[in-house]
């Protein structure tokens, strides 16, 4: 009786520590599983607003409203001014020696801190990167025709002494328009094309060079590992306007 009470008893502690072991590890899974749901569920409304701000600074770039604010809820992330982004477009006369050169920099707005997650918006396109993949969720204001090539110029930068917010709180984004003119223009005559290069440098190279793809250019320098590519189109004409903005960053 005493062998058989001391081998219930061991089975009993012994199927107590695996069920106890088991509910522990699904408690530790599913607690992980939905804090990484909940972040992914954050970015991707996070997104939703940056969708938004592209569309309130399209009003401010193409349609001249004088400014626009966007509500975008931090949740512990934060949002920055990120590293300058430069554009730059080359465009020769294929009969002659005309040729000109355009370029702007520009700081992209930058939302980071949930995980290895971010979202960048840059000359009026939205990038999302997870990890090292970087993709273009919205795509720019280009124009590339083979009777016209636009490039628009959007020059965003900080207003004021706050680069930076974070935390809880609701960040509030103002864009003010500063000044819109024509920033460069190219005609060729009817016997001549004009051979556009557009150079893009950004830590986000890898999807430019993506969308110049889909556009139908052909890469001069597709490599994107080292942060800039170079795609070059053949038109009649390029245009490239140039448009200010200043990003404001609010509580």
């Amino acid at each position: 009786m005493n062998d058989r009470a001391a081998s219930e008893t061991v089975g009993f502690v012994l199927a107590f520590v695996l069920v106890t072991a088991t509910v522990g590890v699904v408690y530790a899974t599913g607690i992980g599983g939905l804090y990484d749901a909940q972040r992914f569920e954050q970015v991707n409304n996070a997104e939703r607003a940056f969708d938004v701000l592209a569309d309130n600074v399209a009003d401010v770039h193409r349609e001249g409203a004088p400014s626009r604010a966007t509500e975008l809820r931090l949740g512990g992330a934060t949002l920055s001014h990120g590293d300058p982004v430069t554009i730059r477009v080359q465009v020769n006369d294929t009969q002659s020696a005309r040729n000109a050169t355009y370029a702007m920099n520009a700081r992209p707005l930058v939302y980071s801190g949930v995980g290895d997650s971010e979202l960048a918006y840059a000359s009026g396109a939205v990038f999302r990167s997870d990890g090292d993949a970087s993709v273009m969720r919205r795509e720019p204001g280009f124009v590339f025709d083979s009777r016209r090539v636009v490039v628009p110029f959007l020059v965003t930068y900080p207003r004021g002494d706050a680069r930076s917010l974070s935390g809880d709180a609701t960040a509030l984004v103002v864009a003010y328009r500063q000044s819109a003119d024509l920033g460069g223009e190219f005609d060729t005559d009817s016997s001549s094309d004009a051979r556009v290069n557009v150079t893009v440098e950004s830590p986000r190279a890898a999807a430019w060079k993506r969308y110049f793809e889909r556009e139908g250019l052909t890469a001069v320098d597709g490599d994107a590992s080292d942060g800039g590519v170079t795609y070059q189109f053949v038109t009649d004409r390029l245009v490239v306007p140039e448009t200010v903005v200043e990003f404001e960053l609010k509580r």
